[in-house]
């Protein structure tokens, strides 16, 4: 017995050494892991802040907060870190980061082993795709309010107005993806308003002219009482005097109606389709000087407005250029909102399978293209009766179908023309800026996710474009 015992005794020591080691031994791998997943955000966390695809002191500081945060100090009882971060020596847009730590041991240590070093290395990536991108850009009168009040409508620009902070922040987006190699970037800009600015860029066989518009032929104190329509006569200089913009056809669903009708229901082939044989499908010259009446106070009654003309998908070779061409879109302010012109025609100018087919090819270069709409806002839908817009004068003649009044219509076509630019394809971010309280929940589900909706009082505005371009650029980790 007292042999047995000795042996049993004997035969512990290695028994607890191994079970004790094991225990070491996976609380060490359990530390790897978290140090590794720290390592992995880290390595993202630089890449996305790395400012033209080169990396600085900002990207460094952005990856070490991201490694603390998920692997604190002391986690495991695990010493202080050795972090290192820095670009490839192969390529300077890769990330190449790398951690070492050691954890002390606790059966182990009576063996002479008191820690297990460990060491994890990782890389991030940059992986850019073609980009296409439409900014939507509401140039309504709040946007010559000062950035960051309850302003809802000035006439002239004031003193750090929202437009400025457009102008200065948006050349944050072109700043996060011009580091892209190897592929194309194009932007294109849908100012909008009650009307938008397009019919540049139209055949001339989608046009419908001469067109019938409303005049009123008798007034009730200062409201028009009897409107009527006619076709008026152009002059040889009109081409020449029209400054572009459009009043909006029917849509597809309700081209069996003998006049022009438009649904709340949007669907792909009102965003693709032309027509050059029927002329409610075809879009007609917004001319407000046939429209606002025989006398200049009807005309003072019935609001009008163009905005500067649109801007195709381009490319621009320089920070400089992309700020010229985004100050060009913001020249003309005034008017009332109608979010829903700015979602279609950003989604017309940018499908593959549209009017703009042929420029908007799928690929380029063999690699795919991807397409995005940055829709930005500082304010609620409205749609007054007495306007005249892309709708014509809804008192005249009230083409919007569907239920509820004009106001809700417009808000549910807005909503599903966002809904069906999602579904073919394109990716949708938006932006509130200023938002009064309930704006913000109307323009949010326009944007493809929660991650992809932003409010800003105009500060931060610099910050949301340049997060919505290294969204748009995808980060990969490489190992």
């Amino acid at each position: 017995m007292g042999n047995t015992t000795m042996i049993v005794a004997a035969c512990l020591i290695p028994i607890l050494g191994m079970i004790g080691g094991g225990l070491d031994v996976a609380r060490a791998y359990t530390v790897k892991a978290k140090m590794q997943s720290a390592c992995d955000a880290a390595a993202l966390a630089a890449r996305r802040e790395m400012a033209g695809g080169a990396i600085n002191q900002s990207a460094r500081d952005e990856s070490a907060n991201f490694f603390s945060f998920n692997f604190p100090p002391g986690t495991m009882q695990a010493d202080p870190v050795n972090l290192s971060i820095e670009a490839s020596d192969t390529d300077a847009s890769v990330v190449e980061v790398a951690a070492s730590t050691s954890v002390p041991t606790t059966i182990m240590a009576l063996f002479g082993k008191d820690k297990i070093d460990l060491a994890v290395q990782c890389n991030a990536d940059q992986d850019y795709v073609n980009n296409d991108i439409m900014l939507v850009l509401d140039v309504t009168g709040s946007m010559n309010c000062t950035a960051g009040t309850t302003c809802a409508y000035a006439a002239t620009e004031q003193t750090n107005s929202r437009l400025s902070r457009l102008r200065t922040a948006s050349v944050s987006l072109y700043r996060a993806l011009e580091g892209a190699r190897g592929v194309r970037t194009r932007y294109g800009f849908m100012p909008y308003s009650m009307t938008v600015n397009v019919g540049g860029d139209l055949n001339s066989n989608w046009i419908r002219d001469p067109a019938s518009y409303w005049q009123c032929t008798r007034t009730n104190g200062n409201r028009c009482q009897t409107w009527q329509s006619y076709v008026p006569t152009r002059s040889p200089a009109w081409p020449l005097l029209w400054k572009g913009c459009v009043e909006e056809r029917s849509t597809i669903s309700q081209n069996y109606q003998a006049q022009i009708r438009i649904s709340t229901d949007v669907a792909q082939a009102d965003i693709d389709s032309v027509s050059t044989t029927d002329a409610k499908l075809k879009w007609q010259p917004y001319d407000d000087a046939a429209t606002t009446g025989y006398t200049d106070s009807i005309a003072d009654n019935l609001a009008h407005f163009c905005p500067a003309r649109a801007g195709r998908l381009a490319t621009y070779d320089s920070e400089t250029a992309f700020q010229n061409k985004m100050n060009s879109m913001l020249t003309s302010v005034g008017g009332y909102t109608n979010h829903d012109l700015g979602i279609m025609w950003a989604a017309r100018y940018l499908s593959g399978t549209g009017m703009f087919q042929t420029d908007n090819p799928d690929t380029f270069n063999s690699i795919p293209v991807e397409r995005h709409i940055i829709f930005l806002t500082d304010g609620a839908m409205t749609a007054s009766d007495t306007n005249y817009s892309s709708f014509g004068v809804t008192a005249a003649e009230d083409r919007m179908t569907g239920n509820g009044n004009s106001l809700n219509r417009h808000k549910t076509r807005f909503l599903n023309a966002c809904d069906r630019a999602r579904q073919m394809g394109m990716t949708v971010w938006a932006i509130a800026l200023d938002p009064n309280l309930g704006e913000a929940d109307d323009i949010k589900p326009c944007a493809s996710g929660d991650d992809h909706f932003f409010t800003s009082d105009g500060s931060n505005l610099d910050r949301v474009f340049d997060q919505i371009g290294k969204g748009i650029g995808r980060l990969r980790i490489t190992r």
